[in-house]
């Protein structure tokens, strides 16, 4: 990435061509201003164009245009974006995708003309600070306002670029058109964003850029004024990389009635079905909300869900309302209408690899619990309608064991275990699902013999044919080397993701335990297997270094990462992981006894909570049993010469 890449077209990491990304600052601001943003997009030619060198709107917009390429992808901020817009006017053929950050459609009033050129007049005489500084309170988030590192960041940049800069930008914001008359005649993919606490640029002024560009998609950046590139960049860079892969097909320069759409830092937001000119996407969160809320009767569509049941509201709503019916009603029948024929179930006992067999194995879990209740506890997601969605679902269950089934004789006992299942669903249909249920939590309580379950499991699979291979190495290293020093952080969409794989690197696969203290609150809560609640470093040091004293050879690695802004303060990931390894030391997997060396693979799912720059709350799920199964397994293969 660079401000004076190759003018031709390059290829993207998945192959698709990447037009060169212009992007223009707003007023007084430079490159530093979307340094955050470079720092984590992945886009082969990203240039920086400099507002200089006009003084009208159409003149600066004639001149960038002049030195840009053939075509191109743009992104403007403030003054930036209103010259982003002249642009689209005056070279609709060649831009391939636009992207407008707090900024505005309409003229600047006339009254503004005689404040801007006094405030350019006082800024030459006595300094660029002022002319920040009084207008500070409007230009960043009440939450950022007294962030200094912030403030020093703009300021930087105001007093490089000096008043006669300002006194020249000026006249730009002063001269220019009403470009809402000409909205309607941008027919490329379009993101808006605004800091959902801006004051320079109204809201009301990114929605009716929203209204009047088809297809047009609308977010808001939490904890964000009007410098939202710089006060949240990892918001803002998730919605831009989105945007960059947005497919060109689907925008057009016919009106719509779904055109636009606004919400809360979240994933991709496209078209609203069946809404307002200005639809509001406002995914519910599962923490703070009864159920009638999150699956309503009376709520109206709040996210573009084409191709779902007219029923579910979002994201959300069909993943919480669908399992409460599923499970809770026993409406099981709807898995016909809610997973595809081929959907693949991937549990940590075995496979499921089409939808009756989900039916089949619904019913029998059922016959043994007819009391289950399952409350969802959290929902995290990613994705939208167009490309799918992914979500992280975890849920407490609870209830008795009142009837014969899989588990034997009934006990009568009650029990509450947490599960988690991630979830990939394209038109409300599942058609890839991983569900890790913590089963040797329910074992314990119910008082069952956890080596007699473990072997009658392992028996049935031996005897299917199935066994476990030693694989050796496990590659968590190469020979004599030690392990990767950085983590790959491809999956994430933006720094808290990022920040949280490689935390996991450091202390899964560097065995760097201490990096705990570095992330988690002195008084985090773990929410852990077998029911455990615990507090503080200590504690969760001891849980991850006893999985990892259980299989000291075992490699560690992030399959999938996604994350949420929370209603409570911070933001919520969830990470799906796999470890590999061997049943070679001692640690908190008691149940599996003595070591055996027998080869384990863990599927794990965790959530964690990020507040104020460190994990308060982390739930972890793996499932016990199924590494005893796959012990007694190992041995059963050993004793028949198997292996």
């Amino acid at each position: 990435m660079n401000s004076q890449a190759n003018p031709d077209m390059e290829r993207d990491r998945s192959g698709a061509t990447a037009v060169p990304l212009l992007l223009l600052p707003g007023t007084v601001c430079d490159e530093r201003l979307f340094a955050p943003l470079l720092a984590v997009l992945d886009h082969s030619d990203i240039r920086v164009l400099p507002m200089t060198g006009a003084r009208t709107t159409p003149e600066l917009a004639a001149r960038l245009l002049a030195m840009a390429p053939e075509r191109f992808a743009l992104l403007g901020f403030s003054l930036g974006g209103i010259v982003a817009l002249e642009m689209a006017a005056q070279a609709p053929e060649r831009i391939e995708r636009l992207a407008l950050v707090d900024t505005t459609g309409g003229p600047d009033p006339e009254a503004n003309a005689e404040a801007r050129r006094a405030a350019a007049e006082k800024a030459r005489g006595e300094g660029m600070d002022g002319y920040i500084l009084d207008s500070w309170e409007k230009l960043v988030s009440p939450a950022n306002a007294k962030d200094e590192k912030l403030r020093e960041a703009i300021l930087s940049m105001a007093r490089d670029a000096g008043a006669d800069a300002l006194a020249e930008q000026s006249e730009v914001a002063i001269h220019r058109a009403d470009s809402r008359k000409r909205l309607g005649a941008i027919a490329v993919p379009t993101l808006i964003l605004a800091g959902e606490d801006e004051e320079v640029c109204r809201l009301e002024a990114h929605e009716e850029l929203a209204a009047g560009i088809a297809g047009a998609r609308y977010f808001t950046i939490p904890q964000a004024g009007h410098f939202s590139p710089l006060e949240n960049p990892a918001a803002v860079a998730r919605h831009v990389r989105d945007w960059l892969s947005w497919p060109q097909n689907q925008f057009s320069n016919e009106p719509s009635q779904t055109q636009g759409a606004e919400m809360s830092d979240a994933t991709s937001n496209p078209k609203t079905k069946g809404a307002s000119p200005i639809a509001v996407e406002n995914v519910l969160q599962v923490e703070r909300h009864d159920y009638p809320d999150l699956a309503p009767t009376n709520r109206p569509r709040s996210q573009s869900l084409d191709g779902f049941d007219d029923i579910y509201t979002d994201i959300v709503d069909y993943i919480i309302r669908c399992t409460h019916k599923i499970w809770d009603e026993r409406d099981i029948g709807l898995i016909y209408t809610h997973y595809t024929h081929n959907c693949v179930l991937y549990g940590t006992t075995g496979t499921i690899y089409n939808r009756e067999d989900v039916v089949r194995d619904t019913i029998q879990r059922l016959v043994s619990f007819p009391e289950r209740r399952g409350m969802g506890t959290q929902v995290i997601w990613n994705g939208n309608d167009k490309e799918g969605f992914y979500t992280s679902h975890l849920v407490t269950g609870s209830g008795r064991h009142t009837q014969y089934g899989h588990l034997g004789q009934p006990t009568g006992r009650p029990f509450v275990s947490r599960t988690i299942a991630d979830c990939m669903i394209f038109e409300n249909k599942i058609y890839r699902e991983w569900v890790v249920a913590d089963t040797m939590a329910i074992i314990q309580q119910l008082g069952l013999d956890p080596h007699h379950f473990a072997m009658k499991t392992a028996k049935a699979k031996f005897d299917a044919g199935l066994i476990s291979l030693d694989i050796g190495e496990n590659r968590r290293f190469l020979g004599q080397t030690p392990p990767t020093e950085k983590a790959d952080t491809s999956l994430a969409h933006n720094d808290i993701e990022a920040q949280t794989i490689e935390m996991l690197h450091e202390i899964f696969t560097k065995r760097m335990f201490g990096r705990i203290a570095q992330d988690y609150a002195p008084n985090a809560q773990y929410h852990g297997p077998l029911m455990k609640e615990l507090y503080g470093h200590a504690a969760i040091v001891h849980q991850h270094l006893g999985l990892i004293g259980s299989l000291p050879d075992a490699s560690f690695e992030v399959q999938h990462v996604a994350s949420n802004p929370c209603e409570e303060g911070g933001t919520k990931v969830a990470v799906r992981w796999i470890m590999e390894g061997h049943h070679l030391g001692y640690g908190i997997l008691g149940t599996l006894g003595d070591p055996t060396g027998k080869r384990v693979q863990v599927m794990g799912m965790s959530h964690y909570h990020w507040k104020n720059g460190k994990i308060v709350d982390e739930w972890n799920v793996y499932d016990e049993l199924s590494l005893l199964v796959q012990v007694k397994l190992g041995q059963l293969a050993a004793e028949a010469g198997a292996v």
